[in-house]
């Protein structure tokens, strides 16, 4: 594959050439087979090696790094914008069995909407119109993890990887990352676990960054600018508040999101195109006020606008921003629609592209099976937007299927497929093994 060698830098370092397995591991993403692990992958590319792959994701000395800047250069040339183009958070989750692999306990899912057994990655991507790129991303280490030493060195994460730190930082330091590799955006788009986090928003705000953070309807804010206690001296000669609080004397009103919306009739909202769709332009009616937004540790009130939208089955979204004010509805309502497509991309990478169907227990595994995985995203990317003209609406899997027939795959004889049963029944058996020893406690 001619993307992959302009990417052959990074994989080759003294006494050691691993293009060869990149190009087979993405070819074999990039594949038709339902499941895409390295033993699948084996089966299906041509040439390929499990075990010089399972080497290559789990344990080979490159750069996670230094691959992702590169896509993201990459991707700033397909799709960076200093206006229309968005840098956006999210996480993503990765149901898993068992207690070894990196990072994974019980938490909150957002695949499916519950606390479940999972890893929890924190992505960054670049997003113009209907395009993504995933530019950025950091597995999520659960404080229990980063407590437990031992545990850590067995999943070998690097050391200085071993803290804990909330979400919303890494996501911080993601907006930072980019801006330093030279990625155009305008704004910074987020869901409702980032957008309603006050120390997160503020502190893209202190950083000179536009946002349009979505929030859910308990979200509680004001109506008008709150009158605010400065931090004072104690009687007594106490130590002073570090921070300051709602002023006694305040007359301004505080409540939800929700409430605001309830008294609001249909005439008050607008309907608005605000993206396209497989079947057309997309509209909802829209409606936005300006309020003010505080939260206890905050120093000050923050004025924003909140953005309602109420789509055809009654179904309301809410988000704050500090976009400059005075654009038309349309500006507003564009930018808080793009945020689907980012879902959009994380479904085609789940369920063409392999994401989530990884064979691999430790930090650096992860990190290099995800970035593989991003490549290829890139790819994808790049050949829809190279005859977009010609098949405006080719997809992941139109995609994929034409790789089936250019790409060289394995034709399998009787005994070569025989043979390939059998050594899965090996490894399984292998596997059931290792797990009654560890059980048991046999060495």
């Amino acid at each position: 594959m001619e993307f992959c060698q302009d990417y052959s830098n990074h994989f080759v370092m003294p006494g050691m050439n691993s293009v060869k397995h990149a190009v087979h591991y993405i070819s074999g993403l990039l594949g038709t087979q339902r499941r895409k692990n390295i033993e699948t992958i084996e089966n299906d590319v041509s040439d390929s090696d499990y075990q010089g792959m399972e080497q290559f994701v789990s344990s080979s000395p490159w750069s996670h790094r230094e691959v992702m800047d590169h896509v993201a250069r990459d991707a700033d040339r397909l799709l960076g914008d200093p206006e229309q183009a968005g840098f956006y958070i999210d996480e993503s989750s990765f149901l898993k069995k068992g207690k070894a692999s990196v990072g994974v306990k019980r938490q909150w899912s957002g695949r499916i909407g519950k606390v479940e057994n999972c890893q929890v990655g924190v992505f960054g991507c670049l997003g113009n119109a209907e395009r993504y790129v995933v530019t950025d991303f950091q597995l999520f280490l659960p404080k229990e993890w980063a407590d437990d030493s031992a545990r850590c060195a067995k999943a070998k994460i690097p050391l200085e990887k071993q803290i804990y730190r909330p979400k919303w930082k890494i996501a911080l330091e993601m907006v930072r990352h980019a801006r330093s590799t030279g990625l155009r955006f305008g704004f910074v788009g987020c869901d409702s676990l980032y957008g309603a986090n006050a120390l997160f928003t503020n502190a893209l705000e202190d950083m000179g960054e536009r946002f349009m953070g979505d929030v859910n309807k308990s979200k509680r804010v004001w109506l008008s600018e709150p009158k605010m206690e400065v931090p004072a001296q104690r009687k007594g000669g106490g130590r002073p508040r570090k921070h300051a609080r709602i002023d006694p004397g305040n007359t301004a009103q505080e409540t939800t999101v929700e409430r605001i919306v309830e008294g609001l009739d249909d005439e008050n909202f607008e309907e608005v195109r605000f993206r396209q769709g497989a079947k057309g332009g997309v509209c909802g009616r829209f409606w936005m006020t300006q309020i003010w937004h505080w939260e206890k540790g905050e120093d000050a009130a923050r004025k924003r606008i909140l953005l309602v939208r109420r789509d055809a089955d009654g179904a309301l979204k809410y988000s704050l921003t500090n976009l400059p004010e005075g654009q038309p509805l349309e500006y507003y309502a564009r930018i808080q629609g793009q945020r689907y497509w980012i879902e959009h991309a994380f479904h085609e990478a789940k369920s063409q592209l392999g994401m989530a169907q990884y064979q691999v227990r430790v930090w650096k595994g992860w990190h290099h099976h995800m970035t593989l995985v991003c490549m290829a995203l890139l790819f994808v990317e790049q050949y829809k937007a190279e005859i977009e003209h010609e098949v405006p609406l080719l997809t992941a899997r139109d995609i994929t299927e034409l790789l089936a027939f250019y790409l060289p795959r394995r034709n399998k004889t009787e005994a070569e497929v025989c043979e390939q049963i059998w050594n899965r029944h090996r490894k399984r058996q292998e596997d059931l093994e290792r797990r009654k020893h560890h059980k048991t406690g046999i060495s």
